[in-house]
């Protein structure tokens, strides 16, 4: 079967950085199918002809600008992947933008991190289990907070002598809180260009005065009870990713025990979303894994894609770091991981099932897959680390 090329518009309101661009880009031509539009009346012109894949679109235009465009198009079209370029001068209307973009680029963009930022935008290979996805995710620009924890946040961030480890405590309690924040501090625009995966040094980066800016001043948090009657509970989701981050980062080396607790804490954002988006379903699937049906079997039957591939579909969006973004894509099945993520794939594998052990005691594992992912060595010496009490 032939491959459509993904379809992807440039927004910018001077001719000069258009062209710019389309030069800088010239050698992707044939791989993707890219339109130029001045200004973001003519980009809403194409958009409205033919939905685009991806747009990267510039903050600062007159008239329509890049956070109104990106408004629009969230509301139009929720599947678009929306990607704003801006110079560092734009703080508030930026903060404006927040809660339509999925990723932040400083201007000016070199051909590699815009080249790089497109394409980990971009689905797999598979176009009938990529739309499945997309009908899933399209419109999801924040993941909900258990409200207690969301208030929490919220006192704090009304106090001016907020601390770095203050707000560290409260975001290390929910995914939610701690995916939105990777985020932020992975763009370009508010980060160092490095891959950040430590909660800590996430918080650290930001800062408490510009963190505290954004959260009272852009809703890219939220509190929600989600599907309760259904059998499905956010708060127990949070309690569960905690307990597993906080064993996986006691089965981890040194220098990987940050990213083990964070890859552990989001590996189930996934569920968040389908409660989040398919409420009409939520309930029989969560009746489903109940009464002992395999939960990926059950998601797949319903939905046919699984909370991983949901979840991690979501974080690549959002510009996560790959290493965490692969983990959560194979926590269930390690051996399949590229190689760099197989270690700590198999680390959120079993920190999750020991907290999901069975009422016999059994911890249901997939043996084979961590058997491929070579760790089937490392299990006794998992299975044997007590749970801690953490901070």
């Amino acid at each position: 079967m032939t491959m459509l090329k993904k379809r992807i518009l440039f927004v910018d309101d001077e001719p000069a950085i258009l062209a710019g661009l389309q030069n800088l880009l010239y050698k992707d031509r044939k791989r993707w199918d890219m339109v130029f539009a001045l200004g973001g009346q003519l980009a809403l012109d194409e958009i409205r002809k033919a939905p685009f894949d991806i747009v990267v679109s510039d903050m600062r235009m007159p008239g329509i600008d890049g956070a109104v465009l990106f408004n629009l198009i969230k509301d139009e079209c929720p599947a678009t992947v929306r990607i704003m370029l801006s110079g560092h001068a734009d703080r508030e209307a930026i903060v404006r933008a927040l809660p339509a973009l999925h990723q932040l680029l400083s201007k000016p963009c070199d051909a590699t991190t815009l080249r790089g930022a497109i394409e980990r935008s971009l689905d797999g290979t598979d176009p009938l289990r990529d739309a499945k996805i997309h009908r899933i995710i399209g419109g999801v620009d924040k993941l909900p907070t258990p409200p207690e924890i969301y208030y929490d946040l919220s006192r704090l961030m009304e106090s001016p002598t907020a601390s770095v480890a203050d707000v560290v405590k409260i975001v290390t309690r929910d995914p939610g809180l701690a995916a939105k924040l990777l985020q932020l501090v992975n763009s370009a625009y508010f980060g160092t260009g490095q891959a950040i995966t430590s909660i800590q040094q996430a918080v650290a980066l930001l800062g408490t005065d510009r963190l505290r800016y954004i959260a009272l001043t852009a809703s890219v948090f939220s509190a929600a009870e989600l599907a309760g009657d259904a059998g499905f509970s956010l708060e127990q989701l949070q309690r569960e990713s905690m307990r597993a981050a906080w064993l996986a980062r006691s089965f981890a080396d040194a220098g990987t025990r940050d990213e083990a607790f964070t890859s552990t804490l989001l590996h189930d954002v996934g569920r968040v979303v389908l409660a989040l988006c398919r409420r009409d379903t939520i309930a029989e699937l969560e009746d489903r894994i109940a009464r002992g049906e395999p939960q990926l079997d059950v998601e797949l039957a319903l939905y046919g894609v699984t909370h991983a591939d949901v979840g991690a579909r979501l974080l690549a969006i959002w510009g996560l770091p790959m290493a965490i973004v692969d983990v959560v894509q194979y926590h269930h099945d390690p051996g399949s991981a590229p190689e760099p993520s197989r270690l700590l794939a198999s680390i959120v594998h079993v920190a999750d099932a020991i907290v999901h052990r069975r009422g016999d005691g059994d911890v249901a594992l997939d043996h084979a897959s961590l058997a491929r992912a070579g760790t089937g060595h490392l299990i006794p010496i998992w299975l044997a680390t007590p749970e801690s009490d953490h901070p």
